[in-house]
C-alpha cells in the first residue's frame, strides 16, 4: 500500500512542476528547525548563516531526489545534517578549528533556542523566554554531541525516534537512551534556576 500523500509531498510536487509559491511555503515551514540544526554545528554567526543558505540551495538542487518513500521532513533534515558534516570536514582539511565554531561566544548573536521566541508575545513573556532559551542553550552546549543532536532533531525538528535512528545509523533504543540522558542533564541544569517545572514537565 502506498503511503498517503502529505502536505510536504504536495508542496514538493508543486515546486517541481514550476509553482513559484511552493518553495516559500517550504522555507517558512522549515527555516527555524533547519537553522537550529545548522547552529548545532556552527555557532559562528556568519558561518551558520552561510551554511543555512547553502542547505536551502541544496534543497532546490536535489528536490527531485526525494522519492516520497519516507517523510520529507526526515529526508530534508538528513540532507541538512550531511551537508553540515561535509562542511566541517572541509574546514578540518583547511586546518581550521571545529571547536572554535561551536564554543565561540557572541553576546549580540541570539542562541538557537532563544532566537525562536516570538516577538508578538507579551514583553514579560518574551524576556522570560529569552532568559530561559539562553540558559537551555548553555545547558545543551554541555551535552555530548550525540545527545544534543537527538534533542534538537526530536524537539525542534519533530522527527520520530525511528527517523533519528536511521539518520544517526544507530538503534532506536540507542536514540531513546540519548534522549533520556539529554533530558536528565537538562533537568539538572535548569532545576537550580527554577525553570524546570515550566520546561521539562
Amino acid at each position: 500500500m502506498n503511503r498517503p500523500s502529505s502536505p510536504d509531498d504536495e508542496l514538493i510536487q508543486r515546486y517541481l512542476r514550476g509553482d513559484r509559491e511552493a518553495f516559500p511555503q517550504l522555507f517558512n515551514r522549515y527555516q527555524h528547525g533547519i537553522l537550529m540544526l545548522v547552529r548545532h554545528y556552527f555557532r559562528n554567526p556568519e558561518r551558520s548563516e552561510e551554511v543555512f543558505q547553502e542547505v536551502f540551495l541544496k534543497l532546490i538542487e536535489r528536490a527531485d531526489y526525494y522519492d516520497g518513500s519516507g517523510s520529507f521532513k526526515a529526508w530534508f533534515f538528513t540532507l541538512c545534517r550531511n551537508h553540515c558534516i561535509d562542511r566541517l570536514r572541509q574546514q578540518n582539511r583547511r586546518h581550521e578549528s571545529v571547536e572554535s565554531e561551536f564554543r565561540r561566544e557572541d553576546s549580540d548573536y541570539p542562541t538557537p533556542i532563544a532566537a525562536a521566541t516570538s516577538e508578538q508575545a507579551p514583553a514579560d513573556r518574551v524576556a522570560f523566554d529569552r532568559e530561559l532559551g539562553s540558559l537551555l542553550d548553555e545547558s545543551l552546549n554541555r551535552l555530548p554531541e550525540e545527545q544534543r543532536e537527538v534533542f534538537l532533531l526530536k524537539e525542534r525538528g519533530e522527527l520520530t525516534f525511528e527517523e533519528i535512528a536511521r539518520l544517526q545509523k544507530v538503534s532506536v533504543n540507542t536514540v531513546k537512551s540519548r534522549m533520556r540522558y539529554a533530558l536528565e542533564s537538562l533537568r539538572r541544569s535548569l532545576k537550580s534556576k527554577s525553570f524546570v517545572k515550566e520546561v521539562m514537565s
